[in-house]
């Protein structure tokens, strides 16, 4: 079956009109991520320098028929197989077949002497379905593709980081950025572009025919695209010229572009790796081509094919057409989840329902719809009950930059120089989910397919703009990333009584810990008139971010303020105070423990604030060069100002700082003496932020901290 891409503006191969660890695989994604590009059947230049790249709407020509017997026992050799499958068509058709191969379930792949229109070839197929020794015949269709990091393009990638149409990949880098996760790209091939060569892993062509491959041979362990351009008429009378795509490319950029480079754009799971799985060529691949692509990139066994030595945990199908779910598309499927895959796939760019796109109607599917900047429905994506989610698929109608951006080639027909280009389509979205698949299992290696599509499913975030039928949401990777880990983000108390979770002016909540990746929330009621509003995070160990907002809980891209800086010692400070409700976030950026956090205003007729008149902790451990920070403000006016540790066993020095936090060689004090009895002691101290920290001189736990003005 041939699946084409379309687009109006830009390439998308998509189903629409335009630190590492070893790897344990229990369960393995295969994404199926649409090559079609959004648009009409002409579609206008994909990028710079491409101007008449563009996708013809879907075909019904092909030139092969896919022939499963029920029986085949009695056929003892390739030649016998071949001889009776071809005598056996031809006395049920009248029409000469050549025996191409058999397919990874037993069918038997078969080349008419030409190229026929699907009409053309129902009566063949009526009569060989009427076989009582046929399970099933098919025609074998071509697939056609559907079209903060320091990389210095990352800003141009709105669909990771934006509040409308992003998906809240930064805070889920926070947890994990794919290292140990394997998705396979079945699509173009690749090229080995410097921002992704060092993602990719030794994959396999599985093209068939040398008309298709356009690199003279058959199936064979070369997997980069040596160009699918194609010559007016190359796929049927009145086809259009078109140049390469690229589009195997572009959709791996998206995946796992490597990251923190300094160089262009970066990936979803920039620490996975890539599987190439060339399935496409010039006017697209065949479908028995594809289903094979799917099987060996899942791990499963391919005659003729070596062993895959990197199964998939997620395999990313861009490409679809128009037409039911076949018995090929649906074995291979079947299959694939059988050796633990999910298989996602583009919805398709019509603008029409998906169900009648394939393989978004097949069975065991997550399919994905594609939005636009503002996060409503890209004016070409498919919709409807079958679709899961949606994700950026980009719209060049508002703008060139409102389309995807990732790694493509210049050359207009065989290979040039690498390049970056902005594409749009369903072929784009589905890679962004295929990526935040990717860090699923890098965060939770044992997690099922059932579970990822769940995941994806339930966290997604509601549409910003209208997207009627796009599924369940815009995938949250964030949310997603928690959920696989087993936490979930602690939802602001309900209600506005005292509670664990209610701060009160100038009280302290002390002792606060959490595992990485994990929010704690906090809300504290601010009357009218107060001033000289202050929030403050101190001590412990680990690594936690403060957020502040008014009116509404935070997130990690919507704040008041977040200080965002090593540690523990966070402050934010706000004037001029809003009457209402400020809402507290403290996100793990790693595991933290013996953290307090403290909120204090200014009463209404500008009396002093009220703060912490002592810093009072016990408990206290940390390893060897460990640091532990607080702060504690001292009025104007006080005559005495003391800090002592004691207690509990190891070695701790005692550092005391006004104004900054001190270091081993910058302090107002440091006794510096064996265990763990220190104090420092100030006559008519300075008015001001005064920091205590503690150091290990060796491994210390249980000592107490006190602090106190006078």
């Amino acid at each position: 079956m041939l699946f084409k891409s379309r687009s109006q503006n830009q390439i998308s191969q998509c189903a629409d009109n335009d630190k590492p660890a070893k790897h344990i695989k229990t369960g393995k994604i295969t994404v199926i991520a649409c090559l079609l590009l959004a648009g009409q059947a002409l579609v206008s230049p994909a990028y710079a320098g491409h101007p008449g790249l563009q996708f013809e709407q879907s075909s019904d020509i092909t030139d092969r028929v896919i022939i499963k017997y029920k029986n085949n026992s009695s056929l003892n050799s390739i030649n016998a197989l071949a001889e009776d499958s071809e005598s056996n068509a031809h006395s049920h058709t009248g029409v000469n077949f050549k025996y191409v191969r058999r397919n990874h379930e037993g069918a038997h792949v078969m080349k008419l002497q030409q190229h026929q229109h699907l009409a053309e070839l129902s009566n063949m197929l009526n009569a060989l379905n009427s076989d009582p020794d046929v399970e099933y015949a098919e025609a074998d269709l071509l697939l056609k593709p559907l079209l903060t990091p320091n990389d210095p393009r990352y800003n141009e990638q709105w669909g990771y980081y934006e509040t409308a149409g992003g998906l809240n990949l930064p805070a889920a880098w926070d947890m994990t950025r794919g290292a140990g996760a394997v998705i396979a790209v079945v699509d173009t091939g690749y090229r080995p572009h410097i921002d992704l060569v060092d993602n990719i892993l030794p994959g396999y062509d599985m093209i068939s025919s040398t008309s298709v491959s356009q690199d003279g041979n058959r199936r064979d362990s070369d997997a980069t695209d040596p160009g699918d351009y194609e010559p007016a008429g190359a796929c049927g009378s009145g086809s259009p010229a078109r140049n390469s795509s690229w589009h195997g490319t572009h959709v791996s950029g998206t995946i796992a572009a490597v990251g923190n480079n300094s160089i262009g754009v970066t990936g979803v799971a920039y620490q996975a790796k890539i599987l190439p799985v060339r399935a496409l060529g010039r006017c697209g691949g065949y479908m028995s081509d594809i289903a094979d692509a799917i099987i060996w990139a899942a791990g499963g066994s391919v005659s003729g094919v070596p062993a895959n030595a990197n199964p998939a945990d997620v395999i990313n199908l861009s490409l679809g057409g128009a037409g039911n779910c076949s018995n090929t598309q649906q074995s291979a499927i079947n299959k694939a989840r059988s050796l633990g895959a999910t298989i996602v796939v583009a919805a398709g760019n019509e603008n029409r329902n998906a169900s009648s796109s394939t393989p978004a109607n097949c069975n065991g599917v997550v399919v994905v719809a594609a939005t636009n900047r503002s996060g409503g429905k890209a004016s070409y994506s498919n919709y409807g009950s079958v679709v899961d989610v949606a994700a950026p698929g980009g719209q060049k109608s508002s703008g060139t930059s409102y389309g995807i951006l990732s790694t493509i080639n210049s050359g207009r027909t065989t290979p040039a120089n690498d390049s970056y280009g902005f594409y749009q389509g369903t072929s784009m979205a589905t890679p962004h989910i295929a990526g935040v698949a990717a860090l699923l299992y890098a965060t939770n290696p044992s997690i099922t397919p059932t579970q990822v599509e769940q995941i994806l499913k339930s966290t997604a975030r509601p549409f910003p703009s209208t997207c009627s039928q796009c599924g369940s949401g815009i995938a949250d990777a964030f949310a997603a990333v928690n959920a696989a880990t087993g936490n979930t983000p602690t939802p602001p108390p309900a209600g506005g009584s005292p509670s664990a979770n209610t701060l009160v002016n100038g009280v302290a909540k002390t002792g606060l810990s959490d595992q990485r990746g994990s929010q704690t929330r906090f809300t504290i009621d601010v009357p009218a008139g107060a001033s000289n509003l202050k929030f403050d995070i101190t001590g412990g160990s680990g690594d936690a971010d403060l957020y502040i907002k008014f009116g509404s809980a935070p997130t990690s891209s919507s704040y008041d303020c977040r200080p965002y800086i090593n540690g523990n010692r966070e402050t934010c400070n706000i004037s001029t105070a809003q009457a209402g409700t400020y809402h507290v976030m403290l996100v793990a950026y790693s595991s933290y423990s013996g953290v307090s956090l403290v909120s204090n205003f200014a009463e209404t007729g500008g009396s002093a604030p009220v703060v912490n008149t002592s810093i009072n902790e016990t408990g206290l451990s940390a390893a060897r060069g460990q640091w532990l920070h607080y702060t504690l403000d001292v009025p104007a006016g006080k005559t005495n100002f003391r800090v002592n540790i004691a207690n509990g066993s190891g070695d701790a020095d005692l550092y005391v700082r006004f104004g900054a936090t001190p270091t081993s060689n910058s302090y107002n004090c440091r006794p510096y003496r064996n265990g763990n009895s220190e104090s420092c002691n100030f006559n008519n101290p300075q008015a001001g932020t005064w920091y205590v920290s503690l150091k290990a001189y060796s491994n210390f736990a249980g000592v107490s901290l006190n602090a106190r003005y006078q």
